[in-house]
């Protein structure tokens, strides 16, 4: 896993080419339990160069190996695209920057963990078309049922949002709209963050639900055929004309976990070997 964060955090996440965050509260939660996003989130986006997903697959695999011997207090989440151009994405949360610097330091300071993931990251790098890496805040505010139990889930539809300059404001709105508007729809449930470090910071939002199976999408698309009825037609029309002047784009991409890019803690593994125990 490559990371590039923002110059003002590197000292602390950029350490030999090596770097790694701390384990989000969500990965730290016993499976069976529920639990709310981190307040940070950083997101690392690989993209793949063609045909090379499996093998990407394998190193990173080496990778996850290596920190669970060294028993590193880092935890990560690792997912391929289903949609959209070959990528992985690697997603760490962290409640303060300050924790996320301690435990990174108590990683780093192994040296046999940090030659060995020099040398995994040397092997990959060819196999990688572009990194980059972005620090996302949890946004409670426009989320709504963000509580799971991430150790259940398998895949991950994620929607980014790009918003026209002055409209910061009214996409807030736009989403606490979006909220009520589901409220009394039992299954939806979503999580929002801002991006407030990478390309677009400040403008950028993304979306993500968690789904146990791709079912999931199903009741979605169900859901979102059913809004006329549960919303009302004005609520709906004000959502239309607000998003018009609000979204400079949308894009919408579903991507599943991969056990073996995944650093996990070992009660997930006891609780769903099946799964998380994947070699």
């Amino acid at each position: 896993m490559k990371l590039h964060p923002a110059a003002n955090v590197a000292l602390c996440l950029l350490i030999g080419g090596v770097t790694l965050s701390t384990a989000p509260a969500a990965l730290a939660q016993q499976p069976g339990q529920t639990h709310s996003p981190s307040k940070y989130m950083y997101l690392a986006n690989e993209a793949i160069k063609p045909g090379m997903a499996s093998t990407v697959i394998k190193n990173e695999s080496s990778q996850v190996q290596a920190l669970r011997t060294a028993k590193a207090p880092v935890h990560y989440l690792g997912l391929i695209d289903i949609t959209g151009a070959p990528r992985a994405i690697f997603i760490a949360g962290y409640d303060s920057f300050a924790q996320m610097q301690k435990e990174h330091e108590q990683t780093v300071s192994d040296t046999k963990l940090q030659d060995a993931l020099k040398a995994d990251n040397a092997t990959e790098g060819p196999m990688l078309a572009q990194t980059h890496g972005s620090i996302y805040e949890y946004r409670k505010d426009l989320s709504l049922r963000p509580d799971v139990d991430i150790s259940q889930m398998r895949f991950f539809d994620m929607t980014l949002f790009e918003i026209k300059n002055g409209h910061h404001q009214d996409f807030e709105r736009l989403a606490k709209l979006y909220a009520k508007a589901y409220s009394s729809v039992p299954d939806a449930h979503w999580a929002v963050f801002e991006k407030d470090y990478g390309e677009g910071s400040g403008s950028v939002f993304i979306a993500i639900t968690p789904l146990k199976s791709l079912a999931g999408v199903d009741q979605e698309m169900l859901d979102g055929n059913n809004l006329p009825k549960t919303a009302g037609a004005d609520q709906l029309q004000v959502m239309r004309e607000l998003g018009s002047v609000t979204i400079k784009s949308a894009r919408s991409d579903l991507f599943a976990m991969v056990p073996q890019m995944s650093y996990v803690p070992d009660s997930w593994l006891k609780a769903s070997p099946d799964f998380w125990g994947k070699k």
